[in-house]
């Protein structure tokens, strides 16, 4: 490239690349020479190889890791699966045991084991009261077969009973 020199006789450079400023000798950039050794092949190699050595390392720990949180789960898996087969069968207990309880609990066999264990017996006729008529009828009527129920009749007499009694 060449310099466009002005009638001054100050220097330009052209356009495109500009000079570089100079810098003062403090501020200089640190420089290291490299060993020779560093740059050579065998180095390179050594290198290369503690690098494959530290990817190989890193894959069979994350491999190992892989395996081990597969087995965790496998684990949890059959532990999962033998508790649900647990609570099936726990399901089923509680089932016959609600078919029992209300075998146990029903009319027939409660009035076979009053027959059989108390000596318990069904009565020979089942009488049933339905009201008929006004109530003070009926009180009159069985007031006049027996005493005793002439006083439940009225409740005054009935207090009056009372009364007298020590």
């Amino acid at each position: 490239m060449t310099a466009i020199v002005p009638e001054s006789g100050t220097r330009r450079a052209t356009l495109g690349s500009p000079e570089p400023r100079p810098r003062p000798a403090d501020q200089r950039p640190s420089l290291k020479v490299v060993d020779p050794a560093y740059r050579s092949p065998a180095a390179r190699r050594a290198r290369a190889r503690i690098m494959g050595l530290l990817v190989v390392i890193v894959v069979a720990v994350a491999l190992f890791g892989l395996v081990t949180s597969h087995v965790a789960l496998a684990q949890g898996q059959f532990r999962l699966e033998d508790m649900q087969k647990k609570a099936e069968i726990e399901e089923a207990r509680y089932e016959r045991l609600r078919l029992q309880v209300a075998e146990l609990e029903s009319p027939g066999r409660i009035v076979a084991a009053a027959q059989e264990r108390l000596g318990m017996v069904p009565p020979p006729g089942i009488t049933y009261l339905s009201p008929v008529g006004p109530a003070s009828d009926a009180a009159a009527h069985a007031a006049a077969d027996d005493p005793d129920q002439e006083a439940t009749a009225d409740w005054s007499n009935v207090k009056r009973q009372l009364a007298s009694r020590p």
